[in-house]
């Protein structure tokens, strides 16, 4: 698995990016509470076709079935909230696209994580949400010193790959 985790320092929301939707952020800003910050007029099946190999099954159905239409979602920063999954309250945020590029380039699925993280807390934010392979797989990569890695310092933060 081609993963990477960016440990970042500073004010930090737990969050997943995919290059093959850039605009496209999955946070969790706390226990519970998902939000999806998207482009405008973002589809329901932009989203779960590429978020169906890393989020949950049952959690994908749900966002299938709850997405907004694509007209409620024109106004920047203005969030949807969909009908909560068992106690998940899920959040989507339209935004305009951006006009600088990323501080660092994605090439391959990355989480983002505030450096200081326990990992008990990122589980409970995250464990329940994404696909167990992929969840046991960051886990490793975060915390096994002799899981094969490449950690990186990227100015304050640090980047950690997966070996291929």
């Amino acid at each position: 698995m081609h993963t990477e985790i960016l440990l970042s320092r500073g004010e930090t929301v737990t969050s997943f990016e995919l290059p093959s939707v850039t605009q496209v952020r999955v946070d969790w800003p706390e226990a519970m509470k998902l939000r999806i910050t998207v482009p405008f007029g973002l589809e329901a099946s932009t989203f779960t076709d590429n978020y169906r190999e890393i989020l949950y099954p049952e959690l994908v159905e749900h966002l299938e079935k709850h997405w907004p239409e694509a007209k409620d979602l024109q106004t920047d920063g203005q969030s949807i909230q969909l009908d909560p999954w068992g106690d998940l309250e899920i959040t989507v945020l339209p935004k305009k696209s951006p006009k600088n590029q990323a501080e660092i380039d994605i090439d391959r699925p990355r989480i983002t994580i505030q450096m200081g993280q326990r990992v008990d807390e990122f589980s409970e934010y995250c464990g329940k949400h994404l696909k167990p392979e992929l969840f046991e797989h960051v886990i490793r990569l975060w915390s096994d010193p002799d899981y094969c890695r490449t950690v990186l310092p990227i100015g304050r933060n640090l980047l950690i790959r997966g070996c291929a």
